[in-house]
């Protein structure tokens, strides 16, 4: 995307979370009809609220930047962001139709960045064995209840942190397929790099203003291809409709061709829009 600095500048806040999340899903609602097409071509229910997490998107790649307080200064004429869709059948001619051509301003009240979209780029899903490694490209993000039932962000080093992350994705599988996982229930779960912690305001000098805790680490999990396949197209953790638990694959084992995927099910392949 070009940074067309000469409209608005080339200053955003360092929290452009929440604003980056309302533009993808602004363009989705002004293409609604088009979405459910999508949906239910994929053998999807056509009421699934777009909110839901059958895709996942990064925070923006800004190759140079400076950071001044709590904004950011992009000091580059280009930046890259990735979308990442579980279902297939058509899915580039969607994303095609929501962003081709299309401008975003992204900010709050005290600076604003204008960006066109300029390239999409096709990157096909790997084929998953049991284990692989992979990047966190948008803060992780896992709450639970305390005792007096307020919720608590939870960090790696939280004791129950790895029951999280499985369940999320066992969650997630039994809410896209309308019945729990019975594949290979074995998993393991581990850091490979020391966890980042990431404070991202939310609605920042509103009334709703709030502040979401995530982390960027490295991680390396062994579970079930199927499970590897859902994680890397639709996101890990809670707030992925909000642009949170994105995630890219450092490496990978070999596939088991014996094992099943949801691309065997499904026409085309699945796709990371840069």
């Amino acid at each position: 995307m070009a940074v067309k600095s000469e409209s608005f500048g080339n200053i955003l806040p360092v929290s452009y979370q929440y604003e980056l999340s309302a533009a993808v899903y602004r363009r989705i609602r002004e293409n609604y009809e088009a979405y459910l097409h999508w949906l239910s071509s994929n053998g999807f229910a056509p009421v699934d609220d777009f909110r839901n997490r059958l895709f996942s998107f990064s925070n923006l790649y800004i190759p140079r930047i400076r950071v001044e307080g709590d904004r950011l200064h992009i000091l580059v004429k280009k930046v890259q962001m990735w979308i990442s869709f579980l279902p297939v059948r058509g899915t580039r001619a969607f994303v095609e139709q929501l962003f081709s051509g299309t401008t975003f301003v992204l900010g709050d009240r005290r600076s604003r960045v204008e960006l066109a979209v300029e390239e999409i780029i096709d990157c096909p899903s790997p084929e998953f064995g049991v284990e692989a490694e992979y990047l966190a490209l948008s803060p992780i993000v896992f709450m639970v209840a305390r005792s007096n039932r307020s919720m608590e962000y939870i960090g790696p080093d939280y004791p129950t942190y790895a029951d999280c992350f499985y369940h999320s994705i066992l969650g997630k599988y039994e809410r896209i397929f309308g019945r729990p996982f019975e594949g290979d229930a074995r998993f393991s779960w581990s850091t490979l790099s020391e966890p980042k912690r990431k404070g991202i305001f939310m609605m920042r000098f509103t009334p709703d203003e709030s502040k979401v805790i995530g982390y960027m680490y490295k991680f390396k999990v062994a579970m079930d291809p199927l499970l590897h396949q859902i994680m890397y197209e639709t996101g890990i953790g809670e707030k992925v409709n909000l642009g949170f638990g994105c995630v890219e694959v450092l490496r990978r084992g070999a596939p088991d061709d014996k094992k099943e995927t949801f691309l065997s099910e499904k026409e085309g392949t699945s796709q990371k829009i840069i």
